[in-house]
């Protein structure tokens, strides 16, 4: 398969000595270019460390990450960005209480040098389903669906190919999660976008994604495409608890 996201034998470590935390442990997956994959496990398995380890948020101490078939450096490059954006798991702390929503979406574009940045912002904010009079509004004055809109649109306006999306719903309450998975299942399919997304819910990564890995404990435990899990097709114990565990997965992935 030819990868746009590329993690070969990743492992990233916090500490050093008898104290260090082996938070991933050689893991590997490949991405195809406009393929939504998903990275479930408990909490603590490392699978949101994998996504900060792509953005260059975690120090990887063995392995590559190859983003079009190059080899990402340590800092990231300013043109990182560009290419991949994240969305995070609680919209209203990724989002600074003392600023508008137009000050939120041009700052990126500011700092990439964009000019046309007052109808980029509209643009962005009627592609997310709000329109250009929450521009002037501060997050405290949204909901929580529109602040993650928020955040969603603001991930885009740089016109990146690769989303990553840490449980991006599961701070929304449920009424909320389905809308906001919608939106963001109509951008890629609009865009052309691919899909990394890490959630604890299998029903979640069953609607979006066409691949998953499942980790548990840093490492991949094991990997399913879409059909496999609908068919319960699981090979490991673990998976099968998690299936077990999780409840709607089966309408989700059909």
């Amino acid at each position: 398969m030819s990868a746009l996201l590329d993690i070969r034998n990743l492992h990233v470590t916090f500490g050093a000595g008898p104290d260090a935390v082996q938070a991933v442990r050689g893991v590997t997956l490949k991405v195809a270019e406009g393929e939504s994959y998903g990275i479930v496990g408990e909490s603590g398995s490392g699978k949101s460390t994998v996504l900060r380890a792509i953005c260059g948020l975690a120090p990887t101490s063995e392995g590559s990450i190859l983003l079009g078939g190059s080899e990402l450096t340590s800092p990231r490059r300013a043109d990182f960005y560009r290419r991949v954006q994240m969305v995070f798991q609680d919209p209203y702390a990724s989002l600074h209480p003392r600023h508008t929503v137009d000050r939120v979406l041009s700052e990126p574009l500011a700092i990439h040098g964009f000019t046309d940045r007052e109808a980029r912002v509209e643009q962005a904010l009627t592609d997310v389903g709000l329109g250009p009079s929450f521009r002037f509004r501060y997050p405290h004055q949204l909901s929580g669906g529109q602040r993650q809109r928020v955040a969603v649109a603001r991930a885009l306006i740089l016109e990146p190919r690769v989303l990553l999306l840490d449980e991006p719903t599961s701070a929304l309450d449920a009424s909320i999660q389905a809308e906001v998975l919608n939106l963001l299942d109509r951008l890629r399919t609009e865009r052309g976008l691919t899909y990394v997304m890490v959630s604890h819910d299998l029903a979640v990564v069953a609607h979006m994604c066409d691949r998953l890995m499942v980790m548990q404990h840093g490492q991949a435990v094991e990997e399913l495409t879409r059909g496999a899990l609908r068919a319960r097709a699981a090979t490991t114990d673990y998976t099968r608890q998690l299936l077990t565990a999780s409840h709607g997965y089966t309408k989700a992935a059909s």
